[in-house]
């Protein structure tokens, strides 16, 4: 894969295999007893290479008090994939693959452990589903 055409077509077959909505920026998952999670596809290049970062927003970093930072912080050391980081004030799921590399596999398995991931540190620590 080593165009951002091949990669629109590639999220378009992972999305309709899934049932998710792909959207300009990201993909809709419904996920298990109502939820939802958004996950956001951006392609950047980095030292000459075109990468594809996927980030699903969890909620604002402002109301996360010194115990649920430490919390998040902790949980990423036990994350199988990505990381919890801060982006635009929102505490959010990141990981980043190689464009060129993805196959409809690890695409379809990234955006599936980012958006539950993200659902249940969502769900856990701020109690919403608006992400």
């Amino acid at each position: 894969m080593t165009s951002q055409e091949s990669f629109g077509s590639l999220c378009q077959r992972v999305c309709d295999t899934r049932g998710w909505e792909l959207q300009p920026t990201g993909v809709v998952l419904r996920l298990g007893d109502g939820r939802h999670q958004v996950v956001s596809l951006e392609i950047f290049e980095y030292q000459d290479e075109k990468l594809v970062r996927l980030l699903s927003e969890i909620g604002s970093a402002e109301e996360l008090g010194r115990e649920r930072l430490t919390m998040a912080l902790s949980a990423n050391a036990e994350l199988a994939h990505g990381a919890l980081a801060f982006r635009d004030g929102q505490l959010c799921m990141t990981d980043t693959l190689m464009l060129e590399d993805i196959e409809t596999e690890q695409l379809e398995a990234a955006i599936s452990y980012l958006a539950e991931t993200a659902d249940f540190y969502e769900r856990s620590i701020f109690g919403t589903d608006e992400h």
